[in-house]
């Protein structure tokens, strides 16, 4: 029965490839289209926003910092969450730094032995998350034409996290964590000793990440062409009686693999009362690409997709359920919700500066370590 499943995933496996192959062939044109268009939003928007967490996550965490400050946190974590203090940074910097800032830092926790394998697996639930950055600047604004609009898709998807951060507590108890080490086991470094392997780490990361935006632009736009997305947004369609259907449905579909795109295709529906709320739900998900992207930090520390998946399917819901209600809370004003001109705004956090530091600090790292090693090594410092 084992067998029959392994041979049934790979031949399925292999029927996408000679899927994605032929469709490649037979849209040549748009695929390369899809792929500048990648490009474009990761040198705009995610290398400014990425880059300078993936950085500050690596020096909090190889310093010692992060460690130091877990048996105070773990007053707050333990009764809260039921992990130790150390997952707080991933918390914290999944929360500011957005997908997959937490990831990333969960993997390092577990690595450097701060966080357990379990508490890792719990952690990953609800710490992944969408940061302010995009819901503010690329969705709120850039969307919707309302900051505040972004801000309380924020604060809902910031409250999904946590309530099910704490049903988690509730249900299942604390989780084990006697594999991680106490704060005064935690080993303490330099900034300066630390700054160059953090730099080319995140670099590695953030052209991984970027990668996979390429890849899913691709992805999305051969199922556009195919004629594969217009005829399920059709279907779904045909199946609600909501205003503006149409867009709302590709922008779900979109969404389901890819976040910046879906959120983007909103734009002409944003007068509808199902747009917010569906705008959350997406940045909740986080889509495919997102998960694809973490996954790489996952299997560092050590957690299981299957679980981690159907916790952002729940919070991407219970975020669109808090938004819809605080939308009738608080209405929008919607002429202010209804730019003229729909785009994914890049976060104002440094622009064209941190790019140009992203790209220096890559070709630095990478062309001049090489190059000391080898020295070192010659002088028998290795």
């Amino acid at each position: 029965m084992e067998t029959k499943r392994r041979y049934a995933s790979l031949a399925a496996g292999w029927g996408l490839l000679v899927l994605f192959a032929l469709l490649l062939f037979s849209f040549p044109a748009e695929s390369a289209a899809a792929a500048r268009k990648g490009i474009k939003l990761c040198l705009e928007l995610l290398i400014p926003s990425l880059f300078p967490f993936f950085v500050l996550s690596s020096l909090l965490i190889s310093t010692g910092l992060a460690g130091l400050c877990a048996r105070p946190l773990g007053k707050l974590m333990s009764p809260l969450f039921g992990v130790g203090g150390s997952g707080a940074a991933a918390l914290i910097l999944g929360a500011v730094g957005g997908y997959p800032v937490g990831a990333r830092t969960l993997a390092q926790l577990v690595e450097r032995g701060e966080c357990a394998p379990s508490e890792a697996r719990r952690l990953s639930l609800f710490c992944n998350n969408c940061g302010p950055a995009f819901f503010i600047g690329a969705a709120g604004a850039g969307v919707f034409g309302s900051k505040e609009a972004g801000f309380l898709m924020l604060g809902a998807n910031f409250l999904a996290a946590v309530l099910m951060g704490l049903s988690l507590r509730l249900v299942y108890g604390q989780a084990s964590g006697d594999a991680h080490k106490g704060a005064d086991q935690v080993p303490l470094s330099s900034l300066s000793a630390q700054l160059p392997e953090c730099v080319r780490s995140s670099f590695a990361s953030t052209l991984n990440v970027c990668a996979y935006v390429i890849l899913f632009s691709i992805l999305t736009a051969l199922a556009d062409c195919s004629g594969l997305l217009p005829h399920l947004t059709q279907a779904l369609a045909s199946l609600l009686p909501l205003e503006q259907a149409d867009t709302l449905c590709r922008s779900f579909l979109v969404g389901l693999l890819e976040l910046s795109t879906g959120t983007s295709a909103l734009g002409d529906a944003v007068v509808s009362p199902a747009a917010l709320p569906l705008a959350a739900f997406i940045l909740g998900w986080g889509g495919l690409s997102v998960h694809c992207q973490s996954l790489p930090f996952w299997r560092k520390a050590q957690v299981p997709p299957g679980p981690y998946l159907r916790a952002k399917l729940a919070q991407g819901l219970l975020s669109a359920l808090l938004t819809a209600a605080g939308a009738a809370l608080f209405p929008l004003t919607r002429p202010v919700m209804a730019p003229a001109a729909v785009t994914l705004a890049a976060p104002a956090l440094l622009g064209q500066e941190i790019l140009a530091l992203w790209v220096l600090s890559g070709v630095y790292f990478f062309c001049t370590l090489p190059q000391r090693g080898r020295k070192k090594a010659k002088k028998g410092l290795y």
